[in-house]
């Protein structure tokens, strides 16, 4: 089984200050399964309870990841379930190692 990166690039608007802003999700595809990831911060207690590596975790996140396929639209779509990332099937490598 291969295991791939994608990720989601998106804006929204904050309710605080009613900014548009710009949001990244990204998602390990496991086979067949999207699995949503996000990066850790972990907060250094010598440093006023900042990450100084988050951004850069971030941004090796994204650039390695590929840009995650469009939904699937179906002919009813008020029904639900019947939307899924076009994703296509990946060949199994027979390497015996999950990742």
């Amino acid at each position: 089984m291969q295991i791939s990166l994608f990720k989601k690039v998106g804006t929204y608007k904050d309710k605080k200050d009613g900014k548009e802003k710009q949001y990244t999700n990204f998602y390990l595809r496991c086979g067949d399964s999207l699995i949503p990831i996000e990066p850790c911060f972990f907060p250094d207690k010598d440093n006023d309870n900042r990450d100084y590596q988050y951004a850069g975790r971030k941004e090796v996140m994204k650039a390695f990841a590929d840009t995650l396929p469009d939904k699937a639209v179906k002919e009813k779509p008020e029904e639900k379930g019947e939307y899924k990332p076009q994703l296509q099937p990946m060949p199994d490598d027979d390497s015996g190692i999950p990742f």
